[in-house]
C-alpha cells in the first residue's frame, strides 16, 4: 500500500501518478509519500542529515513491513521544472522514482552508479508519462 500525504498546499500533487509510479517500481511494498514545504524538508535535512538546506527529497529506510518514507519538497520541484523548462508534474514523480530507487538500494555519489540510477529512474517516469516532448 502506498501511503501519501501533501501537506503543503500551494503545489497540486500527482496523485494517482504517484502511486502508480511506486506500485510500478516496489509492487505490493508498503511506502510512505511525504509531500511538504521548503521549509519542512530543509528542518527534516538538518535534524537527521545535518545539512542545513531545502532538498528534494529524503528517503528513510524503514523496516520489512514499510519499505520506507520518502519527503518531497513541492515548492523545490517548482524551482527545478523551472530551470529545466518541464512541468512541475514531471520533476515531482522524478523525486517520487528517484526516492524509491534510493530505498532498493541504488546511489548516485559514483558517475558510474548515478548513470544506472538515473537511467532506471527516467525509464520508469517514461512508463507513467510517455515519450518525452521535445
Amino acid at each position: 500500500m502506498i501511503h501519501l500525504t501533501n501537506e503543503q498546499t500551494k503545489v497540486p500533487i500527482p496523485a494517482a501518478k504517484a502511486r502508480r509510479l511506486a506500485v510500478q517500481i516496489i509492487g505490493k511494498k508498503n511506502l510512505s509519500i511525504a509531500f511538504v514545504t521548503n521549509a519542512a524538508i530543509r528542518k527534516i535535512n538538518r535534524r537527521f542529515l545535518q545539512h542545513d538546506f531545502a532538498t528534494d527529497v529524503i528517503s528513510f529506510p524503514l523496516d520489512s513491513d514499510l519499505l520506507g518514507e520518502l519527503v518531497i519538497s513541492a515548492e523545490y520541484a517548482v524551482s527545478e521544472a523551472a530551470k529545466r523548462k518541464i512541468p512541475v508534474e514531471e520533476e515531482l514523480l522524478r523525486y517520487v522514482a528517484h526516492g524509491i530507487l534510493h530505498l532498493l538500494g541504488y546511489d548516485d555519489h559514483r558517475p558510474a552508479d548515478k548513470a544506472r540510477m538515473w537511467a532506471r529512474q527516467e525509464r520508469e517516469l517514461r512508463k507513467i508519462l510517455g515519450p518525452r516532448r521535445s
